[in-house]
């Protein structure tokens, strides 16, 4: 026998008399220590002792035996033993089971089996068994290499779902009887290496040898004959999965074995499912809360599918020992799982799982799950999105609201928009083809808009009504709605001749009759007529400021009246000014060609200035041609699916070209404006909501400033009077001079060739 298992065999009271005869005859350490021996000094430094820890220390003598007695170095040695008793290396499943082995005859009596394992620390610990206890019993001895004659019964007890076994023995091998009530299933709890089957009567549904068991279920069938007829089936395992969407649906999956023929099976409906297809059976059926299955033979699997009313409290069925319950939702439900049901990792789904919050249970017999569903509220926004929107609204001399819109938007499920014009819908077109205007009831406003799934186009079209007072004032300018977001809308407004915009609010930013280029051509203006307001006569100095000032602001009023005006006038000004400056610094053939480069330059630049008054209208035009070419198409299309409608029958023919309810619309061309204004705002929605006001004044309230600026022109003139007619006599007599008289005056004349 080898040491360590001599150690195992032999008794504690033995061990503690070969430990006091050991003391006996070694002597020890404290007695070659003499009783008045001084104490030794602390170590060099270490903290002195404080006094509560001495008066601890003096109290722990008093009780205690002295140390230097036999009795004090027992006590010390049964602590140190102690110590070296307790110290285990192992925290967590503490044991290892290698191989279980069952053999018997299935349904006649109890079955044997052997279980061979081990511990893994020097403490006893629980190592779970078999289960359930409802339905197991279980008597067996304990093999842990003490002698047969001293084995005992094996301490065996049971909490949850499993037996466990109480031991400290580093290998050991269970013995005993099994007796399976009710179903013939076994519950190994594991991890369990191998498992081994040598059975009679019967055989394991999972198979005679496996390996790797872990919370595994065995089923044992019987073999066909009159011992193994049962009422109902000796298998039945029952899976379930709950998945929560827009509703809420289920999936059973259902596996039954017998030893004769299942027959009809009923499964109770008791969660109010409704069934709506069942794979694996033919011909089944609902009758009075139940679903009837008919089979043949003696193993059948069903795979049931359908809807629930509602998540509430679930428990499985009475015939099963367990059962397998899947709870999915998708990312506009939460769930809630309470019960007393054990959680296990969704990989083991007999079922396949659909979404990344599946949750697995696994329910016991008379065990109950309770489940709640909370909906996360969504954002309507988020499913369709308005990328761009682009309005055109022209305002005709009648006053009529002409409205187009177009629509560039992105959908991911919206089967329709409601759609408010603001105005009277005339026109709808979804990527270019012409469709029905429809609305929800006669009296509503808002229009019906087909959506498709991606990204697509509309365009709608309608009229309105708007009142343009006669000197002017504010207009608030109709804008569609629909409960979407849109990313830019941007609108453009064209007046008519008579209307004259001063600014356009309600965008990012307001827009103004003027920008940045007016107050430089009025600062040039005001430059220019400084420059050339030059009185003649005895006029004071306070007259001639006020004539500049004046001049100046006729020079600005001229750009905004006629802007080709004021570019040749600023130009004829700047090309007098260098001839100026040419006559007084040169002279003779030099002046000569120095004014015709300066009439050349002048030329060029009045040109250029006009071409560059021109580029707004110029924009405004090509921007109302491309709009126009676009929407061109549409007519065609309606046209198209007009005479498709006439070919079959259907519509009308309206007297005086009146419109017609029902019929697919025909789109309208713009009225042409005069001017046009433009504004500009990103992430319209609903409660951000886009309302433009127009400021405007009418060319019947700039009468009177035009007067004035008329008058302020005949004022300036009038000033001028003197310097006008001296320049006008001197041009005269320049033309009316001949050569001869050049002559005479001493100049030379010119060059014949």
């Amino acid at each position: 026998m080898s040491l360590a298992r001599w150690n195992k065999a032999t008794p504690p009271t033995l061990l503690w008399l070969l430990v006091v005869l050991s003391l006996l005859v070694v002597p020890s350490l404290s007695m070659g220590q003499a009783p008045d021996a001084p104490t030794a000094a602390p170590a060099a430094g270490a903290a002195p002792a404080t006094p509560a820890a001495k008066g601890a220390a003096a109290q722990a003598q008093a009780h205690g035996p002295p140390p230097d007695s036999w009795a004090g170095q027992l006590e010390m040695l049964s602590r140190w033993v102690d110590q070296r008793g307790g110290s285990g290396g192992c925290e967590e499943r503490c044991y290892a089971l290698d191989r279980l082995r069952i053999t018997g005859a299935v349904g006649e009596g109890p079955l044997q089996f052997e279980l061979s394992g081990g511990v893994l620390t020097d403490r006893p610990v629980a190592v779970p068994l078999f289960g359930p206890p409802a339905h197991l019993r279980i008597e067996a001895t304990l093999d842990d290499g003490r002698p047969a004659s001293r084995r005992e019964a094996a301490p065996i007890s049971f909490e949850d779902d499993h037996y466990y076994l109480w031991t400290a023995a580093r290998r050991f091998v269970l013995r005993g009887s099994l007796w399976l009530e009710g179903d013939l299933t076994l519950l190994v709890a594991g991890p369990l290496n191998t498992f081994e089957a040598d059975i009679t009567g019967g055989s394991v549904a999972e198979g005679a040898q496996l390996s790797g068991l872990r919370g595994a279920t065995l089923h044992f069938t019987p073999d066909g004959g009159a011992g193994s007829q049962s009422a109902g089936p000796t298998v039945f395992q029952l899976s379930r999965a709950v998945r929560v969407g827009r509703e809420i649906g289920f999936e059973y999956r259902l596996v039954m074995r017998s030893g004769s023929d299942l027959g009809v099976v009923r499964l109770p409906l008791a969660f109010g499912e409704k069934v709506l297809d069942v794979a694996g059976a033919s011909g089944f059926r609902v009758e009075g809360g139940e679903l009837v299955l008919p089979t043949s033979g003696r193993a059948a699997e069903m795979k049931i599918s359908g809807t629930l009313p509602e998540v509430g409290a679930f428990s499985p069925d009475p015939r099963s020992a367990y059962e397998w319950w899947l709870f999915e939702s998708d990312a506009e439900h939460r769930l809630t799982v309470k019960g007393d049901a054990r959680q296990v990792d969704a990989a083991e789904s007999p079922i396949p799982r659909t979404q990344a919050t599946s949750r697995l249970l696994l329910v016991q017999r008379g065990q109950r799950v309770e489940v709640a569903v909370e909906p996360l509220s969504g954002v309507e926004v988020l499913a369709a999105v308005v990328r761009d929107h682009r309005r055109k609204l022209v305002l005709t001399e009648r006053g009529d609201l002409v409205a187009d819109d177009a629509l560039t938007y992105e959908n991911n499920g919206i089967d329709y928009l409601t759609y408010a014009p603001g105005g009277r819908p005339i026109y709808l077109a979804t990527d270019g083809k012409a469709q029905r205007i429809m609305h929800q009831g006669k009296a509503a406003e808002e229009v019906l808009v087909p959506l498709q799934t991606g990204s697509h186009t509309i365009q709608v079209q309608s009229l309105a009504q708007a009142a343009v007072h006669s000197l002017g004032g504010t207009l608030e300018l109709p804008m569609p709605s629909y409960p979407l977001t849109a990313s830019e809308v941007a609108l453009t407004v064209g007046l008519p001749d008579r209307v004259v915009p001063l600014a356009l609010l309600g965008g990012d930013r307001p827009v103004w009759f003027a920008d940045a280029g007016d107050a430089f051509a009025v600062a040039i203006g005001f430059v220019a007529a400084w420059i050339a307001v030059r009185p003649g006569g005895a006029t004071s100095r306070g007259r001639v400021r006020a004539l500049r000032a004046l001049g100046g602001v006729l020079m600005a009023g001229l750009w905004f009246l006629a802007p080709a005006t004021f570019v040749a006038l600023l130009v004829g000004i700047a090309t007098a000014v260098a001839a100026w400056l040419a006559g007084r610094l040169l002279g003779g053939r030099g002046r000569a060609a120095a004014m015709v480069v300066l009439l050349g330059l002048g030329g060029l630049a009045l040109l250029v200035g006009l071409f560059a008054v021109s580029a707004r209208s110029y924009r405004a035009e090509r921007w109302n041609s491309t709009y126009s070419e676009s929407a061109a198409p549409a007519p065609a299309a309606v046209r198209r699916a007009k005479d498709d409608d006439l070919a079959k029958g259907g519509g009308a023919l309206a007297p005086g070209g009146a419109v017609l309810e029902g019929v697919t619309p025909v789109a309208l061309s713009l009225p042409d404006y005069e001017r046009a204004v433009q504004a500009r705002r990103e992430l319209v929605t609903r409660e951000r909501a886009f309302r433009p006001v127009l400021v405007y004044t009418t060319s019947s309230a700039l009468v009177p400033l035009v007067l004035l600026w008329l008058a302020g022109v005949t004022a300036l003139l009038a000033a001028h009077r003197a310097p006008l007619t001296e320049l006008y006599r001197r041009a005269a007599a320049r033309l009316a001079r001949r050569p001869e008289d050049d002559v005479a005056q001493g100049e030379p004349p010119a060059p014949v060739r």
